[in-house]
């Protein structure tokens, strides 16, 4: 379906004009075809309140058949023009018949393009019998293209019943007159564009310009250089004073690099002018170099656009400044350059050899893509292109001929095999520290840079490296200012480091509580807050107020989907797309006991570090918790643990500490369940088992379902990530795990497992008197070695320290070489969300400079 063009930029309107216009320009892969003519002339057609002024350049690949054919002829090859004009002859008239529905319309195109092939021929002849081609003769013959193709449009709107006309460009477009690179005459062209397409607007004519074309002195016809279409249409588009300009293209706009450099580059969707002309100069394809010159002090806006996607809005390019938050919007790479570096201490405060350099090279038709010299005027080093690198090199020496046999000048050095990579941004000026991230990241990568330049504006770095190194280098620059992300090529928040909490629960909302209080220089910042349901985030980070809102409906057990700019979605999804904007230091804080793999795999490939106090993710089989810490080596990303085991106590961390400093683990004991520790306490007291698992399930220790603690499997995953850290090869089926849960009580809904509490009491009243009577007490105890694990209810004896806990405390004993005759204990509490969330709010902490 035909697109509706309808972006407005921001300060212009049509009100109170008698003709809007716009200009359509339509590249040569939007014309590869009769289909895409066909679908040319669909949005040329499509309902709009401007009328369209539309530039054309040659079907693609016809300019090159076209350049061939006069190589062709130079050469006195008649056979190969010939066969050259042929093919294009037939490949226009296949085009024509496809684009126009009936017989007598495509009698009338065929006799237009027998005309003009002939012409061609016999044009071509004439150059292969003086083998000489002018560069007259050349433009007329490569202008061919385009003039063709505005015929086929022209016809075949036409046919669709439209009012369309044929306007020479030449005819409009003045220029200089320099042969195969011409520049308009801004002044002249003005009044003739004006004069002759204003009245074809008015009479709703659609005019079709050939672009790449102008006219010289005498009517002799120009070409404005290759890709210089785009030149005609923002020409046009200055002289109408059209409401927009469209590039149609075969790219979807500008993207922030070249994405085959780096396949992350996203488009960029709106550029200052002057943004854009460096990126254009810089070496991005999608737009001529000169094609913004017109526009410098004209409020006229151009949109590049996919042909294939005319719905997608692509990139806006206007005067406007935005996102200033910003500074970086891309960078370009420019291969195949050669540094030519002049030096000599006969240059120091000599007057003229910067402008003698400069004259030798202009002279010698020699473009310089980048200039850089050193205050101590000893040397200007230059880029030109690798295949003029040797020539400019022969220029220099002939122009410094009297100063190298005075030896004032050391010599000229060509190196070739270069690259220029150009990091563009208008905020840049205002933003400290951009070339030094910028230098920061190459050195990272490890590309070393051979020579730099930048204008006092700042609104582009440019540095020289080695042409084996611009990929490298491209990803390392993309990937250091987010360039990926949205809101990316900011200011790095060196302050900051993001939180993305994956619960909201009661350690999730406990940790909500105690963030705001760290005391670190580095403040934790929550962006994104995820449950079942969905999630909110807020780049800049959730305001106190929005965070009330959250934890207030969280406790009154809503989702988080009930808050006004909540989004539906899976914690993987919703991770994936928190990952699509550029954060701080990112971090996903899981304080679940879901299946959260998935999400957690997802933050990971976004370079996010993971907190844990989840056991699930690392109690799940070997093979996927291997494949999890290999991706997070992939991705240099952290993930940290402490609480998965202890809760607040540094289990984790003296276990390290161990390892680090020699010692070898044997075997890890211990009573890790705060929940079962305050039940068996509280029988052993006296207390029934109903009231003691009531009174847990009030103060918050225990899982919504209590039979998540009763069953075990809560410390067996506890037990098997100890175990997995000692060598353990098994899975969490490898464990042996003693049930609290009767067999016929496991299956029931919660609610009725909670209203038959009582009928175990004497169950448990029965277990703590056998204890009692043996002079032990009941703990829940785990044993993990490199071999077995298994967790369950045991009888210690009184002399045991596991019989000295009290209520929710944990205890950890650690066997090993060094403490083995007496081994190390760490005791502490172990249940409730304030101990958790303080767990987790260290491990966060870690993750941030002191």
């Amino acid at each position: 379906m035909p697109a509706r063009s309808s972006t407005r930029p921001a300060g212009r309107s049509s009100a109170g004009r008698a003709t809007a216009v716009e200009v359509f320009k339509f590249g040569g892969a939007s014309l590869a075809d009769s289909a895409a003519v066909r679908h040319a002339i669909d949005l040329i057609l499509a309902p709009r309140t401007t009328r369209v002024v539309n530039v054309v350049s040659a079907l693609a690949g016809v300019t090159d058949a076209l350049l061939a054919i006069a190589a062709s002829a130079r050469d006195g090859d008649v056979k190969a023009v010939d066969t050259g004009v042929d093919r294009l002859h037939a490949r226009h008239a296949h085009v024509g018949d496809g684009v126009l529905p009936n017989i007598r319309a495509r009698k009338a195109l065929r006799r237009e393009l027998d005309e003009a092939f002939e012409e061609l021929r016999m044009l071509a002849h004439g150059v292969a019998s003086l083998r000489e081609l002018t560069p007259r003769t050349r433009d007329f013959l490569v202008a061919r293209g385009e003039q063709l193709s505005a015929r086929i449009v022209v016809a075949g709107l036409v046919a669709r019943k439209a009012k369309a006309q044929y306007v020479e460009a030449a005819e409009i477009i003045q220029t200089d007159g320099v042969f195969g690179n011409a520049f308009p005459d801004l002044a002249a062209t003005d009044r003739l564009v004006r004069a002759t397409l204003r009245p074809l607007v008015k009479r709703k004519v659609i005019p079709v310009v050939p672009g790449f074309v102008g006219g010289g002195e005498g009517g002799a016809l120009v070409t404005l250089g290759r890709g210089g279409s785009d030149l005609t249409a923002t020409v046009l588009g200055r002289s109408l004073k059209a409401e927009r300009i469209t590039l149609w293209k075969d790219v979807p706009g500008l993207m922030t690099t070249d994405p085959r450099l780096v396949p992350t580059a996203r488009i960029v969707p709106q550029l200052n002018v002057r943004e854009a002309a460096e990126l254009a100069y810089y070496g991005a394809k999608v737009l001529h170099p000169r094609a913004l010159i017109p526009l410098t002090r004209v409020r006229v806006p151009v949109f590049v656009r996919p042909f294939a996607e005319p719905e997608a809005p692509g990139t806006e390019i206007s005067v406007r400044h935005t996102l200033q938050r910003y500074p970086v919007k891309a960078l370009s790479i420019v291969r195949g350059q050669a540094l030519i570096t002049v030096t000599g201490n006969g240059m120091l405060g000599v007057p003229g050899i910067a402008a003698r350099t400069f004259a030798a090279l202009q002279q010698a038709g020699i473009s310089v893509t980048l200039i850089s010299q050193a205050s101590s005027e000893h040397s200007i080093c230059l880029c030109v292109p690798s295949e003029r690198g040797k020539d400019a090199k022969v220029a220099l020496e002939r122009a410094f001929a009297l100063e190298l046999s005075r030896r004032e000048l050391e010599g000229m050095d060509a190196q070739t095999g270069m690259a220029t990579l150009a990091v563009v941004g208008l905020g840049m000026a205002g933003s400290p520290g951009i070339a030094s991230r910028m230098f920061t990241a190459l050195s990272r990568a490890g590309v070393n840079i051979v020579a730099i330049a930048q204008g006092s504006s700042e609104l582009n770095i440019s540095v020289v490296i080695a042409e084996r190194d611009a990929e490298a280098a491209a990803r390392a620059v993309h990937d250091e200012f987010q360039l990926d992300k949205i809101g990316g090529g900011g200011v790095r928040r060196d302050d900051r480091l993001d939180v993305v909490l994956l619960g909201v629960g009661q350690i999730g909302r406990e940790l909500l509580r105690m963030l705001p209080l760290s005391r670190r220089r580095v403040r934790p910042t929550v962006v994104g807050l995820i449950d079942r349901s969905g999630f909110v985030f807020e780049p800049d980070g959730l305001s106190p107020r929005q965070l009330a809102s959250a934890v207030a409906l969280k406790a009154a057990g809503k989702p988080l989907t009930s808050l006004a700019h909540a989004r539906k979605a899976s914690a993987p999804e919703a991770v994936q797309w928190i990952a699509t904007h550029a954060l701080a230091r990112p971090v996903l804080v899981d304080v679940t006991a879901d299946d959260t793999l998935p999400a957690i795999r997802k933050a990971l490939a976004a370079d996010m570090d993971i907190v844990l106090a989840n056991k699930k993710p690392l109690s799940a089989p070997r093979a996927e918790v291997a494949a999890l810490r290999a991706l997070a080596e992939q991705h240099g990303a952290r993930i940290l643990h402490e609480t998965t085991v202890g809760a607040g106590l540094p289990v984790m961390d003296s276990y390290a500490k161990l390892v680090e400093t020699g010692d070898k683990v044997l075997r890890v004991e211990g009573c890790t369940s705060g929940t079962l520790g305050f039940l068996l306490t509280e029988i052993g007291k006296g207390r029934p088992f109903s009231e003691a698992l009531g009174d847990a399930m009030a103060r918050g220790y225990t899982e919504p379902d209590p039979r998540d603690d009763l069953s075990g499997m809560d410390v067996a995953r506890k037990a098997l990530i100890l175990a997995r850290m000692l060598g353990f090869e098994g899975d969490l089926t490898d464990v042996t795990v003693d049930s609290l849960v009767p067999e016929a009580y496991r299956s029931m809904p919660v609610a009725k497992f909670k209203a038959t509490l009582a009928d175990q009491d004497k169950m448990w009243a029965d277990r703590q008197a056998a204890a009692t009577k043996q002079g032990k007490v009941l703990r829940y105890v785990l044993r993990a070695t490199p071999t077995k694990v298994a967790v369950g209810l045991q009888a210690v004896p009184l002399s045991h320290p596991l019989a000295g806990l009290r209520g929710t405390d944990n205890q950890i004993v650690f066997t090993t070489k060094r403490y083995k005759e007496h081994p190390l204990v760490i005791t502490g509490p172990g249940a409730g969300p304030a101990v958790t969330a303080a767990g987790v709010l260290n491990d966060i902490l870690q993750l941030t400079p002191a």
